[in-house]
């Protein structure tokens, strides 16, 4: 990734600087133009290693990515900006400009397609292993996250704790052993990094448990034990040397609430009038086809759980509702989600435009009748609306979106509580720069999804629909697999000498 970011940024400067002349070739040598190239790059790549653009696991989200990248790129053009101030060399703005415009560009799409290829051809290769220390409720929510993530690069190995906390909560298949055998289970399970859940111990326990994992050289992780908040609301500060995590309210002016309804309108007019030609061409094919509707009318519940009539370019055969009952047994999804991923109801059109998500842009007439936003949560069926809790209802506090959080981050995933919790993610972090950058997202994903579909042919067994494990599913009584390791590595004859045990500060052993 250090490679991609290199060479995009050395081509966007070296475009701006050298190549366009928007500053005219006499007032400023070309070799100095060189260096201001070098001066960037450099600079901005200094600004993506600040930023932790460069950390393997967990990977960053596309959004949070995007954010850190336009961030790094603005903060390395303005270092460009001072040192050309020192140098008294020549520099236009529009310079500066198309710079930060290519670099963006160019960077936002090539980090979109090396994530995709990854994805695609090795969904679950070089994965992390990790152990959760902790055996209550959160190191549960913990692991279902690393279970329905599987794109942030986490292999859970299991939880270690007190087994009967784990088996209150229904943990027991995952749980490996107490945790004064933390250290021991690190090493037979070949793993470098734990995950310590604090609401799980008591403060001397939670010194004890990460003095031995520094101790013995493991990375240590450290769950803050809120759920659905988004990093940038929390802030680490000093009280008198001793660190507290700050928590800010997220309450958006209204003027943004505004803003946004503006943005909805005219990206929707500007956005129809752009894509007429492919919504002509596209109603063409499908009246070719089979000769039925263009169109695909459906009842979505909207804002205030208000149904409306969601419009799409028709992409099943005519009768598929009427056959969606014979699919039930080859449900894909979890919950109340509904897909087949080679759902024989699909046409060659269909199919298509699916891939490219050219059926979901008569949404825009939607957007433009106030039913829809831009950006939102996906639009809920009638079955899916009912079988919402009360919790996961507070996505009807908000317009449903064309695109959304869900759907940059993680589409291809099958698992519902992922699709419900970055559901509420979103209600509970919105702001005006978390929908631009979700826009960004979702066209860099429009982009690479056209650019790899030509791959299908050659890759058709790789590029399929991505499943996230399951614990019931993929998770084996990980008890027996520590037994069989080390009578594999010591024999079955051979005592295994135990690690220290972890102790609190009045010497009683930690077992939660």
């Amino acid at each position: 990734m250090r490679l991609v970011d290199l060479v995009s940024l050395f081509a966007a400067w070296a475009t701006s600087f050298v190549l366009t002349n928007i500053t005219t070739p006499g007032t400023r040598m070309t070799s100095h133009s060189w260096i201001l190239v070098g001066i960037a790059v450099v600079a901005t790549m200094v600004m993506f290693e600040r930023a932790a653009l460069y950390q393997m696991c967990p990977t960053l989200p596309r959004t949070d990515e995007i954010s850190r990248l336009l961030g790094g790129i603005l903060a390395g053009a303005a270092i460009a900006v001072v040192v050309v101030a020192f140098l008294d060399w020549r520099i236009g703005a529009w310079e500066i400009l198309v710079g930060v415009f290519t670099s963006a560009s160019v960077l936002i799409l090539a980090r979109g397609m090396i994530r995709r290829l990854g994805a695609e051809l090795s969904p679950h290769n070089h994965l992390e292993p990790v152990i959760i220390v902790g055996s209550g409720k959160e190191a549960g929510e913990l692991a279902e996250v690393i279970l329905d993530h599987p794109e942030s690069r986490f292999r859970l190995v299991g939880l270690v704790g007190h087994l009967p906390v784990a088996e209150k909560y229904q943990l027991e298949h995952l749980w490996l052993g107490p945790t004064s055998r933390l250290v021991e289970l690190m090493h037979v399970h070949q793993t470098r990094s734990a995950i310590v859940t604090p609401t799980g111990f008591r403060g001397e326990q939670f010194r004890s448990i990460t003095s031995v994992l520094f101790d013995a050289g493991f990375d240590v992780n450290l769950s803050t034990g809120v759920s659905r908040l988004w990093d940038g609301r929390f802030e680490v500060r000093s009280l008198a040397h001793e660190p507290i995590v700050v928590m800010s309210a997220n309450e958006p002016p209204a003027w943004q609430r505004a803003i946004k309804r503006i943005i909805d309108v005219i990206g929707a007019i500007v956005a129809l009038i752009i894509v007429s030609p492919v919504l002509i061409l596209t109603a063409m094919a499908i009246k070719v086809e089979d000769g039925g509707p263009i169109l695909f009318k459906q009842p979505r519940a909207g804002r205030r759980s208000q149904f409306f009539e969601m419009i799409k370019f028709r992409s099943m055969v005519p009768d598929a509702e009427e056959l969606k009952s014979e699919l039930e047994g080859e449900n894909e999804r979890s919950g109340p989600l509904f897909k087949v991923d080679n759902d024989p109801r699909i046409t060659k059109v269909g199919r298509f435009i699916r891939e490219t998500s050219i059926d979901e842009l008569p949404q825009l007439i939607n957007v433009l009748r106030g039913q829809m936003s831009l950006v939102g949560p996906r639009p809920a069926l009638i079955e899916e609306e009912q079988a919402f809790d009360d919790e996961h209802r507070a996505r009807f506090d908000v317009r449903p979106g064309i695109t959304g959080l869900w759907q940059v981050e993680a589409r291809r995933n099958s698992s519902f509580s992922a699709y419900r919790r970055l559901d509420l993610h979103y209600v509970e972090n919105w702001t005006l720069g978390l929908d631009l950058r979700i826009l960004l997202a979702t066209v860099e994903q429009l982009i690479v999804s056209g650019a790899v579909l030509p791959l299908r042919r050659f890759f058709p067994n790789s590029m399929t629909e991505q499943a996230a494990p399951t614990a019931s599913s993929t998770v084996i009584d990980l008890r027996e697999r520590t037994t069989a390791r080390l009578v594999a590595e010591h024999g079955s004859g051979s005592r295994v000498e135990p690690t220290p045990r972890i102790e609190s500060s009045n010497s009683a052993p930690i077992d939660r």
